[in-house]
């Protein structure tokens, strides 16, 4: 589902603040999988690595030796790119945030004053200022 397609039902600012609030909770709850996948990868390189360090002090054949060295490689690449996608991530949060704070800095102080008016709103064409 696009932002654009989970904010159609949000008609109401209300309904905006609480669709905001969703999506700023699942961007930052990814974030978070993505931080920790990270990790995982990142602590799987450096356990390869110290395998075929390991097997070659012991000695172990070249070829199986190297099979290691190179998964390490493999898994240390894979861990720059999860960096960089952690990054990206970290990026998407602040972004949630920032909208959620824009909406509610822009539109809060007008949803209170209705809110809390004795009267209903009139029809906006009577808030214009021409």
């Amino acid at each position: 589902m696009s932002v654009t397609e989970s904010l159609k039902d949000a008609a109401t600012y209300a309904a905006l603040r609480t669709k905001l609030a969703w999506l700023t909770h699942k961007v930052h709850a990814h974030a978070q999988t993505v931080t920790t996948l990270a990790s995982d990868v990142d602590d799987a390189a450096e356990q390869m690595q110290d395998a075929s360090e390991t097997m070659k002090a012991l000695a172990v054949d070249d070829q199986t030796t190297s099979e290691f060295a190179d998964a390490a490689l493999t898994m240390t690449g894979v861990k720059e790119a999860a960096g960089a996608y952690t990054s990206a991530a970290d990026s998407a949060s602040a972004a949630a945030d920032d909208a959620k704070t824009t909406a509610e800095n822009d539109h809060g102080g007008i949803a209170d004053a209705v809110a809390t008016s004795p009267v209903d709103m009139a029809d906006a064409a009577f808030y214009t200022q021409q």
